[in-house]
Parts: C-alpha cells; sequence; structure tokens
C-alpha cells in the first residue's frame, strides 16, 4: 500500500503565562533606563553617605538587575506551541514576536509518555518546554539522531489524551 504524503493535523494548542507581559519594547527601555539611573543614583548615595565605593556597589546593583530581568522574562514573556499531527509532535517556542522550533520529531521516535517521577528525571538532560512545575508537567521521552532526549510540556488534559492516542497508532501501525 502506498504511503499518502498528506500530513493532517489532529491538534494545536499554546500554552502561555497567566500573566503574560503584553508592553511594547519602548516600555520595556524606559523601565530598564530608569532602573539604571535608579543604580548610579544610589550607588552616589551609597559613596556619599558611607563611603562605600560606586566600584563595588554598582557591578552588584548592576547584577541584581540583570537576573531580575532574566526572572522576568522566562516567567512571563515565553510561551510555548505544541502541534500534533497524524506522523509528527512538534514544539514551538514562542518569545515576543519570535518562534523557534525546539524540536519536531515522528511519533514512532517518541519511546514514552509519563507525568513527573524522580527516578525518571535523575541525572538525565531535560529541555523546557512547560509553564508549569515539573511535577504538573508531561515528560516526553524520543530517540532523535540515536541520543536519548526528554522534554518537559504542559499541554491540557485533551491534548495530552490525544498525544497518547496517536502515539500509540503510531506504534501499531510501526509494528
Amino acid at each position: 500500500m502506498k504511503e499518502s504524503s498528506v500530513i493532517n493535523l489532529i491538534a494545536m494548542e499554546n500554552a502561555e503565562p497567566k500573566h503574560r507581559l503584553n508592553r511594547s519594547a519602548g516600555a520595556i527601555y524606559v523601565v530598564l533606563l530608569t532602573a539604571i539611573v535608579g543604580t548610579i543614583s544610589l550607588a552616589n548615595l551609597l559613596e556619599e553617605r558611607w563611603q562605600i565605593p560606586r566600584m563595588i556597589v554598582q557591578p552588584a546593583l548592576y547584577a541584581a538587575i540583570a537576573i531580575c530581568v532574566w526572572i522576568v522574562y522566562r516567567r512571563y514573556d515565553i510561551s510555548y506551541r505544541y502541534t500534533l499531527t497524524d506522523r509528527i509532535f512538534a514544539i514551538d517556542r514562542i518569545s515576543g514576536n519570535r518562534e523557534r522550533t525546539m524540536i519536531a520529531v515522528l511519533l514512532t521516535e517518541i519511546t514514552g509518555i509519563s507525568g513527573f517521577q524522580r527516578e525518571t528525571t535523575i541525572g538525565r538532560r531535560i529541555h523546557k518546554a512547560s509553564i508549569l512545575s515539573r511535577r504538573k508537567s508531561i515528560f516526553i521521552e524520543c530517540r532523535v539522531n540515536g541520543a536519548e532526549t526528554i522534554f518537559r510540556i504542559s499541554p491540557s488534559k485533551e491534548f495530552c489524551e490525544k498525544l497518547a492516542a496517536q502515539w500509540r497508532t503510531a506504534g501499531a501501525q510501526k509494528e
């Protein structure tokens, strides 16, 4: 029997943070500029009052700003798109207006779908593609180019059911 080259879309879903930041780039620049000017002013104040050198205070304050910006970016700006077809499961990372495909794997290359199990995750590299905590996420184990890869995702219950059903169907067709 001849295999069809048509790919049927089964499900597509976006996983977005509850409080996603939808601010303009200009507003973000104003906030960062204000934080930098505030850092310089605070360093000047500390030097004036307590004779703490600015060369010590400013790098620490800039590092604190950078860490805060990174946490806000990771927690409130990144979302993920999960796409399931009759043969492929794909994960896209969305940040602002940029989209990047993290993985597109054949369903036959998936070796397991499970919830959080401590023994499964110990000592293994896990790619985060989830907005939920580790305990609430779903783990997709797959073999890509001979290497075992695990992705942590956070789809809805309906999407998980469709993914599991499609994965079982693909496994039955493979045999």
